[in-house]
């Protein structure tokens, strides 16, 4: 599936259609440059999900969990990663699957090939002739999703 984002206003309607597919167990896999929006979505979907607090990005950390309606969701962004075992040792792979979790995960790609095949996927560019146009391209879209 392929999307083209325009706004910010067309973001938080992913953003919104996305939260009301997810059921627990997910694993949400961003990819793209810098400035690509992966941290917006990430807050915009947060807040989708009833995530009342300030919602941080966990460069420096690696992963925030926030709770919500009986779930958690863990943030994780990669960045600044250099191997799967610095990943792995925060027990990630313990929590996946498990339909109390949802994992949204920035800069997924340093991780990919150590993520379950249901991921699903975004990638996430800026348009080379509209900077604030973003293509949006969803692998292992959820099936009752609409936007």
């Amino acid at each position: 599936m392929i999307l083209y984002i325009k706004s910010l206003k067309e973001l938080q309607k992913l953003a919104s259609a996305i939260a009301k597919t997810l059921k627990g167990g997910e694993i949400l896999a961003l990819s793209g440059n810098l400035g690509a929006g992966k941290t917006t979505f990430t807050k915009l979907l947060l807040k989708e999900l009833g995530i009342k607090s300030r919602i941080v990005s966990p460069t420096f950390v690696l992963m925030v969990p926030y709770s919500s309606k009986g779930k958690t969701y863990y943030h994780l962004d990669l960045y600044r990663t250099s191997s799967f075992n610095e990943v792995s040792a925060l027990g990630i792979e313990d929590l996946w699957g498990t339909k109390e979790n949802i994992f949204v995960i920035e800069w997924a790609e340093r991780i990919k090939k150590h993520l379950p095949k249901k991921t699903i996927s975004f990638r996430f560019e800026v348009s080379p002739f509209k900077n604030s146009e973003r293509k949006i391209i969803i692998k292992n879209a959820p099936k009752k999703f609409k936007i």
